[in-house]
């Protein structure tokens, strides 16, 4: 298989793109069975963007899926309103929930965008 036209990425993008290229999306049997290969330190460098989990929709910017970034964006006023009506505790949940969302499907999503050239608003692109 071939390598990807990942151009003047990181070493760190750069292994998973190829990562990506090899298996593909996370929601494929492929991609699973791959990422259970892998130690530790690949497994995370693969699976989560932790600057994607802290920073969300910012970093969706930075990184110019700004689309994506919108959306993740109104996810969170939702969850604003939301958290009016219901528990705290449920906030908190759908909070964290919605992070690690964000940072399990953010290197899949600019892989998809700067090697695929999809360009999508569904922010969590491959992941479900």
């Amino acid at each position: 298989m071939e390598t990807p036209n990942t151009g003047p990425h990181s070493p760190k993008w750069q292994y998973r793109f190829d990562f990506f290229a090899r298996h593909g999306a996370p929601k494929t049997k492929e991609y699973r069975q791959a990422l259970k290969e892998l130690p530790f330190a690949g497994k995370f460098k693969v699976n989560i963007n932790l600057f994607a989990l802290f920073f969300s929709w910012i970093y969706l910017f930075i990184l110019g899926m700004w689309r994506k970034g919108l959306v993740v964006f109104g996810l969170y006023v939702a969850l604003i309103v939301v958290s009016f009506f219901v528990p705290d505790l449920l906030v908190r949940a759908l909070a964290a929930a919605l992070g690690l969302s964000v940072a399990m499907s953010t290197n899949y999503s600019y892989y998809a965008e700067r090697v695929q050239g999809k360009v999508s608003w569904n922010p969590f692109e491959g992941l479900f």
